[in-house]
């Protein structure tokens, strides 16, 4: 199909060619989706989803999409797909066709960062996890430390963590991130402490004076990260913890017990952060370090 321009030239329309060529002119809208895994099978290109009531209503009423249009559906643990609308059934769901797989920002990850965050008070926990999900954090453990103010009971600990996988969601329809930072149970000090082997390098951020600059140790550790030298390298992430005190910071005790699990005490700069400034911090400085 060809039209022209304001200026008379003609202009070949923009087309989708085939299943496997997507051309996209902008980026599609992405929605979140229970579970897109075929279990390993070949994917088969008829199958179908159906979109909840409150996706049907803002896909149909605030976005206007019609039937015939692309978009993205993520499961947030790493599968995505392109998928077209196919039918509208009234407000309540809409039925979309899966059409081809696509490959989400973690597949060539060098590092895997899961970081310890102590709770912060009116609800900055929110917007850790939202940036947690921006920064393709791979884990974030909702820390209680000596001096940690809120405090969540064991009967609203379950409601409160489904709330921050809901937020983790709604921020990767939004981002090219293909997976959710896994959202862990409330983690005593202690109880982190006891899951250091799990890492191979845990780095805990203190702004003290004999605490050391993590550009010094990064320099170090960063470097001895393998890079790919062909197409078939295959690369298994280091995994990293990374520990964010409360806004009192932490303990002696706690360092003590830190350094005793053989945890790395740094800091950015000589200077003092707020948690949450902190978090996003020390996130971005780790995975330019590492995957820059």
């Amino acid at each position: 199909m060809v039209r022209t321009n304001n200026r008379g030239t003609a202009r070949r329309a923009p087309q989708y060619l085939g299943h496997s060529n997507f051309i996209m002119m902008k980026p599609l809208k992405r929605f979140f989706v229970s579970s897109l895994s075929d279990s390993g099978n070949r994917f088969d290109h008829a199958k179908t989803i159906l979109l909840d009531s409150h996706q049907t209503h803002y896909v149909k009423h605030v976005l206007r999409m019609k039937k015939g249009s692309l978009c993205l559906f993520f499961d947030g643990s790493g599968n995505e797909f392109v998928g077209r609308l196919e039918r509208f059934m009234g407000n309540q769901r809409c039925e979309a066709a899966l059409l081809e797989r696509r490959t989400g920002e973690r597949s060539d990850a060098r590092i895997q960062i899961s970081c310890a965050q102590a709770i912060p008070q009116h609800r900055k926990m929110d917007v850790i996890v939202e940036k947690a999900a921006e920064l393709g954090v791979f884990e974030l453990i909702p820390l209680v430390t000596e001096r940690t103010v809120v405090q969540i009971s064991k009967e609203r600990e379950q409601k409160v963590i489904d709330r921050w996988n809901r937020i983790a969601r709604q921020t990767l329809q939004q981002s090219r991130v293909a997976n959710a930072p896994a959202i862990l149970p409330l983690t005593t000090f202690v109880e982190l402490c006891q899951q250091f082997s799990r890492f191979d390098q845990v780095y805990l951020f203190h702004p003290s004076e004999d605490a050391q600059p993590a550009q010094e140790i990064v320099r170090t550790k960063s470097s001895r990260v393998a890079r790919p030298t062909d197409e078939k390298s295959v690369l298994k992430p280091r995994r990293l913890l990374l520990i964010i005190g409360p806004e009192g910071g932490f303990s002696d005790l706690e360092l003590k017990g830190a350094k005793q699990n053989k945890a790395h005490v740094v800091r950015l700069h000589s200077g003092i952060m707020k948690t949450d400034t902190a978090f996003v911090a020390a996130t971005s400085f780790f995975k330019a370090s590492y995957e820059g």
